[in-house]
């Protein structure tokens, strides 16, 4: 089978990395390190050719057009965290980057080609990565970020980039990293109530798997929840759409007062 073989939606707060903070502050995100290691092994379990990852925090992200590396490699650590771990280094896929381009175009999906020397991989791509690298040995990793336009035109880009793996002959695992809302009880941004609110009605639209819940979310209600993940979300749900999956959610949890989620999506066989 080629294509979109494995989809998962991982948080990426610094803290659950080792060397950051310490031993007590990892206590009440327990929940979330395991579900990360659950995932891993799914990610393994798929067997992908190539991995493409979506953050929210890319030093290369736009207000109007969606982004996508064409350097021939990316790296970065997370040494100025704090933690003292190596960093990683990827190839990248330029054969892929080329087809989810020609496809996000032929839609009208705005998409700017990014062409530095090296692409810097940031805490969002950075933070699940250290977890999932163990299912990565060896293979090339192509960073996208998403835009500020609406969620259906971030739908749409996940369609072309299921088109662009499908057509690429390979077998293609999507990460969405982003954390949920930054309002929840004993947030250091503030709280509101409708951070839950808005957790809640994401939670149960994932479980079912009911895209059209998740593209009806209430735009007010995503503006008060301040969340940074919902785009990466949808670009993936985009990426499966049409596919009978699985969905497993590991767990969710905000301890301090952001949402962090671990979902995966297995294709049903």
């Amino acid at each position: 089978m080629a294509g979109i073989v494995f989809g998962c939606i991982t948080p990426h707060p610094p803290l659950i990395v080792p060397g950051i903070g310490n031993d007590l502050d990892k206590q009440p995100v327990a929940k979330t390190i395991s579900a990360m290691n659950q995932v891993a092994d799914l990610l393994a379990q798929s067997r992908p050719d190539a991995v493409i990852i979506v953050s929210p925090h890319s030093y290369y992200t736009e207000q109007v057009n969606m982004t996508i590396s064409f350097t021939k490699f990316s790296e970065g650590n997370l040494h100025e965290w704090g933690t003292t771990i190596p960093g990683h280094h990827f190839e990248n896929d330029l054969e892929l980057a080329k087809l989810i381009v020609e496809n996000a175009r032929k839609k009208n999906i705005p998409v700017t080609p990014i062409q530095p020397n090296s692409y810097n991989l940031d805490h969002g791509i950075l933070v699940p990565i250290h977890y999932l690298s163990r299912a990565m040995e060896g293979l090339p990793l192509l960073p996208i970020s998403f835009s500020y336009q609406p969620l259906k035109i971030h739908f749409a880009f996940g369609q072309a980039i299921q088109k662009a793996a499908e057509q690429s002959k390979k077998r293609v695992a999507f990460i969405a990293s982003g954390d949920l809302s930054h309002y929840l009880k004993g947030s250091s941004y503030g709280y509101h109530p409708e951070g839950a609110v808005f957790e809640k009605q994401l939670e149960e639209a994932l479980s079912y798997m009911d895209t059209e819940a998740v593209l009806n979310l209430d735009p007010e209600l995503i503006e008060r929840a301040g969340e940074c993940g919902l785009r990466s979300i949808v670009i993936l749900l985009g990426a499966l759409n049409g596919f009978e999956v699985k969905t497993t959610i590991f767990s969710h949890e905000g301890p301090y007062g952001v949402g962090y989620m671990v979902v995966s999506f297995q294709m049903k066989q």
